[in-house]
């Protein structure tokens, strides 16, 4: 009995451990900082381009990251999910200009980046 009361107390304290961690969610300026710094800074071009003029639509940064571009490398198997959106929502967030969708900000705009534009049959 007192051997299983040993083993119930050193779950509960894994538990309370881990939860605060599982909690948390992942730290996509970390991230960045980890994976992406060596090519990229907020402010200026490196070998990439800066953060501040990267492409402002969420899902082309996702993609990107996901797969590559150009000189690029894809990070689909370097990074989770949940690692991918939060280094793009970091991106995002040093772009003032970054919108989840800009097609829904204006569908009709001469250089609209949607597939299914609109306007394009008028």
């Amino acid at each position: 009995m007192k051997k299983l009361s040993v083993l119930l107390s050193a779950v509960a304290a894994l538990m309370l451990v881990a939860m605060p961690m599982a909690q948390a969610g992942v730290d996509g300026e970390n991230i960045f900082k980890k994976k992406c710094s060596i090519c990229h800074k907020v402010d200026k071009k490196k070998f990439g381009p800066a953060l501040k003029d990267m492409n402002t639509d969420i899902a082309v940064l996702k993609a990107t990251v996901t797969n590559g571009r150009k000189s690029m490398p894809k990070f689909s198997k370097k990074l989770t999910a949940e690692e991918i959106d939060a280094v793009v929502a970091f991106v995002a967030s040093k772009n003032p200009h970054a919108v989840a969708n800009p097609c829904a900000a204006n569908p009709c705009a001469a250089k609209n980046p949607c597939a299914a534009n609109p306007c394009a049959a008028k």
